[in-house]
Formats: structure tokens, C-alpha cells, sequence
């Protein structure tokens, strides 16, 4: 896809990723709620109980992708994953073999078919919503009605295929971008956290000045007329915890879930565009990683160390500078749509 058929699909759903709609979206709130509550703690719990063996990248991943699809499709028509694992490891398993085969193979397979089972749900959703018959207290199916109502194509039916298989097809990327990385990083964070249990302690000790407290204090359903005994602490005090956000930054820098190339094409221009001294013609391929970027020792000393010190009360010019060599998502136009989402 060229720059400008790019920055227009693009500029149809980025607002709702962005991190103010983010934190003063009822949706999400209301999204984060049900799959803490209802869903994660109550599985990491059982495992606990149980003093059963769990696959973390399967555990993160599930939190992940019922996260990201309930606020894409709406809270009724996302994922279940952390609930039914069954289905979970079945739909990971085929995603493996999805992310190698051609187009042809995979076209209309497990992973295609589900991603349009939530979009003809949403649709039904949204459908409702607009003749006032949806009262069960769910949430929008807010990226699915964002694409569906600003999507400029010549058939405005709502049903016709070609409309459908467009939307399917932009949401699919997301669903698969929602998860994955997500669930890669949270995994490479654990795994750091499980090295050190003093930086656990640490850590809890920090969690613990949020207001209110992240435990699981009651099993009543979050849709129930209880619905204020959950509570997440606000995003914005969440965004203050310092040891937090240098856990997730170092993290990020040392183990990016996209390490490898990010290729862009050097557009027409009447002369070469120069980097660095090297004048690049224009249709050449070029790219960079967050691998090498993240390991520039004059920005980051012992790079290939985890050290989330590294990123608590540094002055004014090492931050910005730590922050610009910082890839793990991307930058300018082909940043990562759901960069905020991945960090809330």
C-alpha cells in the first residue's frame, strides 16, 4: 500500500487508539474491568490453588487477544481465551501454521473465519444499537462501528460482501497485532520479574499505593447490579508508577516482539534522499530494526543487559534521547496503530 492510500485507512480508526480516547473511553474501562475481574485474575488465581504448571506466552496472549477483540467487536462478541482453552490452543495452534502459509491456503481457515464471525456479530450489535433494542449493558463494538461507519466505498449496503470482506480484512491485522505482541512482551517482562524477587517486592510495593487496590475482592459478575464493587485505578495514576513504566520500557528496548527489519520504500523525489551521508535513489528498498537501534551502546550502556534503572529519573536529554532511539513500535506514518492501546 502507497503513503497516501495508507495515511487515509489509517486515519479512519486512529482516533480511537489514541491514549486520551483511551483513558476516558467507558468502553475500555469497562472491557479492562471484565477481563481482570472476571477472566484473568480469577484463572491466574486458580492456577495458584491448584500449584499447576502454566504457559505463560499462552496465558498473556489469551489476556491479549480478549482485551484487544473486546474492544475492537464489543464485549459480547470478543474472544474468550482465558476462559475456554480448549478453543484457545486449537485457534494458536492453526495461527502458526497461518503465519506461513500463502494466501490461497489460508484464505477462509480457522483463523479468517473467526475474525468474520466477530465482525458479522458486531454488525448484528451495532444493528441493534441503532433501533435502541441492545440493553444488555455491553460495551460498542468500537473499532468494528468506527471502520464500519466511516469506510468510504462505492456499496453503502451494510451486507454486501465486497463491504464486509474490507473490513474483516483491516480488523483481522488488528486482532493479530492485539495479541501477539502484547502477549510477547508481557511474557519477556515475567520472565525478567521472575530473575529478580526483590524487583517483585519492589514492585507490589509500588502497585500497592494505586487506588483501588488490584486484588480480586469479589466473584460477582461485572454486568450485575454489584458492578462498583470492580474498579481499575485510573490510567493517568497507573501512567505515574515510575518503577512500572521503566519495567515496560526496558523490557520493550531488550526483547521488542517486532525485532527484525521494518521495510519502507524511498518515494519519487527529484533527487536522492540522503542518510547519513549515503544518497538513497528513489524505489530502493531500505529498513531498520528495533534490535540493532535498542543496542547502540552510546545510548544505552551495557545494552544487552535488562535494566530498567536505566530508564528511573534520568535527566531531561538522556530521556529524550533513550526515547528516540526507541523502535519498539515504529515511528511516523507506519507507527503502530495500537501502541497506546498495548501500553494502557
Amino acid at each position: 500500500m502507497n503513503h497516501r492510500s495508507h495515511s487515509q485507512a489509517k486515519r479512519i480508526v486512529s482516533n480511537v487508539y489514541t491514549k486520551s480516547y483511551l483513558q476516558t473511553s467507558e468502553d475500555w474501562q469497562k472491557v479492562a474491568r471484565m477481563i481482570v475481574f472476571e477472566r484473568l485474575l480469577p484463572a491466574v488465581e486458580g492456577i495458584a490453588k491448584k500449584g499447576a504448571v502454566i504457559n505463560v506466552l499462552e496465558l498473556a496472549k489469551s489476556a491479549a487477544m480478549d482485551l484487544s477483540s473486546g474492544y475492537i467487536f464489543g464485549s459480547a462478541n470478543g474472544m474468550t481465551f482465558l476462559q475456554d482453552v480448549e478453543y484457545r490452543q486449537k485457534w494458536l495452534h492453526a495461527f502458526e501454521s497461518f503465519l506461513v502459509e500463502p494466501p490461497q491456503i489460508r484464505a477462509g481457515g480457522m483463523i479468517e473465519q473467526s475474525c468474520m464471525t466477530m465482525c458479522n456479530a458486531a454488525e448484528a450489535s451495532l444493528q441493534a444499537r441503532e433501533k435502541e433494542e441492545s440493553g444488555n449493558g455491553c460495551t460498542r463494538a468500537v473499532v468494528y462501528e468506527q471502520l464500519s461507519q466511516r469506510l468510504e466505498v462505492s456499496d453503502k449496503d451494510p451486507t454486501s460482501k465486497s463491504r464486509t470482506n474490507i473490513i474483516a480484512s483491516e480488523l483481522l491485522d488488528h486482532l493479530i497485532a492485539g495479541h501477539e505482541s502484547s502477549g510477547i512482551t508481557l511474557t519477556y517482562a515475567m520472565y525478567e520479574l521472575s530473575l529478580r524477587p526483590q524487583l517483585q517486592k519492589e514492585l507490589r510495593a509500588e502497585l500497592s499505593t494505586l487506588s483501588p487496590a488490584l486484588s480480586l475482592s469479589s466473584s460477582t459478575p461485572l454486568f450485575s447490579d454489584n458492578e462498583s464493587r470492580h474498579h481499575l485505578p485510573s490510567p493517568s495514576a497507573i501512567d505515574r508508577l515510575p518503577l512500572l513504566d521503566a519495567i515496560l520500557q526496558e523490557t520493550l528496548r531488550l526483547w521488542p516482539a517486532v525485532p527484525g527489519p521494518q521495510p519502507r520504500i524511498v518515494p519519487p523525489t527529484s533527487a536522492p534522499v540522503n542518510i547519513s551521508g549515503y544518497d538513497i535513489p528513489a524505489g530502493v528498498r531500505i529498513s531498520s530494526n528495533a534490535y540493532t537501534l535498542h543496542r547502540n551502546s552510546e545510548i544505552f550502556p551495557d545494552p544487552n543487559t535488562w535494566n530498567p534503572d536505566r530508564w528511573i529519573n534520568p535527566d531531561k536529554e538522556r530521556r529524550q534521547e533513550m526515547t528516540r532511539w526507541s523502535w519498539a513500535f515504529s515511528s511516523g506514518g507506519r507507527m503502530c496503530l495500537g501502541s497506546h492501546l498495548a501500553t494502557q
